[in-house]
């Protein structure tokens, strides 16, 4: 599902509803959070093995699963970026060796072919131009390295789960979803911008799709 993009402001209204250590908060207090993203943990180090050199986790949040990549592979130099300073301020309180940074998706503050890995973890779905956002993965990667994405498939069982979620708990989270998209459009968009896709996988009943795809050498950015 896309909805019409919200302006600058909405935007921010949006994101201020959310307390700036929701997830680290939620992981540790809600047994649903903590099952789906303790699960989610385990699927991306699987993804993720391999990695070596640099890895940027753009739309960090609070920076909790970011800090685990790093637990899991501390030899990766990690970044992590969001555009949502009050959740950037808490993950900078204990960064576990992450440099966090608040900044744009839509315009990443990084030169050209910085990074062998870059990482989107459930965050896509909440950006106003998910293409323009892609354009910038690839042109901070490395040709050669890694995307790995993260995201809900928007089925009807997702639809479901997500209404009921945003009427509880996720309540914080109402319209954040702004750019939902099935897997093949995803997969689609992934590879118009010169990515070729190598493994895809699916969690929680089909809920949600792991994708790898591997920046192609000889493409301009």
């Amino acid at each position: 599902m896309t909805i019409s993009s919200p302006s600058s402001s909405e935007y921010q209204k949006i994101l201020s509803q959310v307390p700036g250590d929701y997830y680290d908060h939620g992981v540790r207090s809600n047994l649903f959070q903590r099952i789906w993203h303790t699960k989610k943990w385990s699927n991306l180090s699987e993804f993720l093995q391999g990695s070596s050199g640099k890895l940027l986790d753009i739309g960090c949040a609070d920076g909790t699963t970011t800090k685990q990549i790093k637990i899991s592979f501390p030899k990766l130099k990690v970044t992590g970026v969001d555009l949502y300073k009050n959740a950037i301020n808490h993950a900078k309180k204990n960064p576990c060796g992450v440099t966090f940074i608040s900044a744009d998706a839509h315009k990443l503050p990084f030169r050209a072919n910085t990074f062998n890995v870059v990482t989107a973890i459930e965050v896509l779905e909440h950006m106003h131009d998910c293409e323009k956002v892609i354009k910038e993965i690839f042109r901070v990667l490395k040709p050669g390295g890694s995307f790995v994405i993260v995201q809900d498939t928007d089925s009807l069982l997702f639809k479901s789960v997500w209404w009921f979620w945003t009427k509880s708990k996720g309540a914080v989270w109402q319209n954040s979803h702004i750019n939902c998209m099935t897997p093949k459009k995803l997969i689609n968009i992934v590879k118009r911008n010169g990515f070729s896709v190598r493994k895809q996988k699916f969690m929680n009943f089909k809920m949600e799709i792991f994708i790898k795809a591997i920046k192609k050498s000889g493409r301009k950015e």
